[in-house]
């Protein structure tokens, strides 16, 4: 057989492996492979002996973008679970598609990996594709690349990377139960539920701000009507000084929960992220062990019990693994729903100070109707007070309702995570 049209071939023949198999391998912390389960092995087609030691990018497909790898790794040194979408390439050349979901476990890392299939796969390996050309003619460094990665997510609708890999794991966990005919469990329809309440949670919070951003402006309007009408100091000066110091707390109070650092729904999604993508990852190591424990059942009812030692060992990492993430899985939620009771009384506390702005604009209204000068003057003004406080307690009111919804997933999602995190102990 010619070995180069052999290649060719091989080169665009996707190497297939079932939605029921996992793939699972651990390496050291420079990256080499340590161990591995027998579907790992097989998508490798590099014999054991070669394996073992390796480094882990010897199945690394050169359509791979580099900003992708970056990125991945930049997560799992700073000790966060990595997920993402990854072609690999076996020894003869072909090809074959995993969502890789990684972390950092005694001694390496560890990943488990599945076949994807959702709309969001196909959507992903257009931007993989696009990215490695943009690398090749351009010349782009590794961080370059995933710069550019990270803008077109957000582009996509993702505010950030951790968001993407949340929303990656839990969509092709839910399609491949579809493809498995498994039913979806609460916690999953928990998980996707509090995933969409954390994009238009922050939604809301953007929208809050605009609105907010109007507010702050009407004192002004106020001031430029009173040096038209009155001397300085005159009834209409005061409301709009009143309405200065009222809106400008009211700003500073919003500043604490939406800004920077204190973004209290940033945060609530960082921790509500980290804890969905461990729990993802944790169902699917609970998978591993299981697979690992019924093939000793089956070897020691017959079989000669070959590999049984190496898989204990790795039984236990695996175990480990499991124990971690759902200790800190756990962690995170309490975290995310300390934050969403922070959330609820901020809101409840911007909520009151808007309709305490009521006082300030009935009486300017009520300074209005003294002359005709005035009411002309201050109509326009006064009603464009009534709209902007209507829609930011309309969206605060909002907020609150988003934050009680997020509690309830919340809620729904401690009770499977503490029996999973009781089981591995």
């Amino acid at each position: 057989m010619d070995v180069t049209r052999f290649s060719e071939q091989a080169e665009n023949c996707e190497a297939e492996f079932s939605f029921a198999e996992l793939i699972y391998s651990r390496t050291c912390q420079r990256g080499l492979i340590r161990s591995g389960n027998s579907v790992f092995h097989r998508m490798t087609g590099i014999p054991w002996q070669d394996l073992i030691g390796a480094p882990h990018r010897v199945i690394r497909h050169p359509d791979m973008p580099k900003g992708f790898f970056w990125l991945f790794w930049q997560m799992l040194k700073a000790g966060e679970p990595a997920v993402g979408y990854v072609k690999n390439r076996k020894a003869d050349g072909s090809y074959y598609w995993v969502l890789a979901a990684a972390m950092p476990c005694e001694g390496g890392y560890f990943s488990v990996r599945l076949r994807p299939s959702s709309p969001m796969f196909d959507r992903i390996r257009a931007e993989y594709a696009s990215l490695r050309q943009r690398e090749h003619h351009e010349g782009l460094t590794a961080e370059a690349s995933a710069g550019i990665l990270l803008e077109r997510l957000n582009e996509l609708g993702f505010a950030s990377y951790d968001a993407f890999a949340a929303q990656a794991l839990a969509t092709e966990i839910s399609s491949r139960d579809r493809q498995l005919r498994r039913p979806i469990d609460r916690s999953a329809e928990a998980l996707s539920s509090l995933l969409t309440l954390l994009v238009e949670t922050l939604t809301e919070q953007a929208r809050l701000v605009s609105q907010f951003s109007d507010l702050v402006l009407l004192p002004v309007n106020m001031r430029l009507v009173a040096a038209r009408l009155e001397p300085q100091g005159g009834p209409i000066s005061q409301i709009s000084v009143n309405y200065k110091n009222a809106s400008e707390e009211i700003a500073r109070r919003l500043a604490e929960f939406v800004s920077g650092k204190g973004n209290i729904c940033g945060q609530m999604a960082t921790a509500v992220r980290r804890s969905l993508i461990l729990a993802g990852t944790s169902r699917l190591q609970s998978e591993l062990v299981e697979a690992y424990n019924q093939t000793d059942r089956l070897e020691r009812n017959g079989g000669d019990g070959t590999g049984f030692d190496e898989r204990r060992v790795e039984g236990k990492v695996l175990e480990g693994v499991i124990r971690d993430s759902g200790e800190t899985a756990l962690t995170s939620l309490k975290e995310a729903g300390k934050l969403a009771a922070l959330l609820n009384e901020a809101s409840m506390d911007l909520r009151r100070m808007i309709l305490g702005l009521d006082t300030i604009r009935i009486l300017a209204r009520v300074e209005s109707r003294k002359s005709s000068d005035s009411q002309a003057a201050l109509t326009a003004t006064i009603d464009r007070i009534d709209e902007v406080q209507a829609a930011v307690s309309e969206s605060l009111k909002t907020l609150m309702d988003r934050s009680a919804a997020i509690d309830h997933a919340l809620a729904l999602l401690r009770v499977p995570e503490r029996s999973a995190a009781v089981a591995a102990c």
